[in-house]
């Protein structure tokens, strides 16, 4: 079945990305061993080294930032694809938004818990 999520439907959280607080909204956690969800960095935000098990997908809304895997600086329209087990630091030049899509049965995953969990 077709599912739509207007953006008057989307649920935003606080999650807490590898030891870092930020807003998320899950788009599609509903099958077909893949996830996607927007998140939201502030400027400044850096993502610390890590790697994942499974490939991710991450396509810049807005925003711009840097990764440290390639020295690349990408920006508002700008899409990379990380390979399992790249190390890589990600961070926030400004506040940037990310359209992230990855398999769903990643063990290592974004690790993804409310924000007032421990790191």
């Amino acid at each position: 079945m077709t599912r739509y999520v207007t953006k008057a439907e989307q649920k935003w959280d606080e999650a807490r990305v590898r030891g870092v607080n930020m807003p998320s909204c899950t788009l599609w956690d509903g099958g077909h061993d893949v996830v996607t969800r927007l998140f939201r960095l502030p400027k400044g935000c850096q993502l610390p080294r890590h790697k994942h098990a499974v490939w991710v997908q991450i396509f810049i809304v807005s925003g711009k930032m840097h990764v440290d895997l390639g020295d690349r600086t990408l920006e508002a329209g700008d899409f990379y694809f990380v390979e399992p087990e790249d190390t890589h630091i990600e961070t926030a030049l400004e506040d940037t938004e990310l359209f992230i899509v990855r398999y769903a049965n990643d063990p290592q995953g974004a690790r993804i818990t409310p924000s007032d969990a421990p790191g």
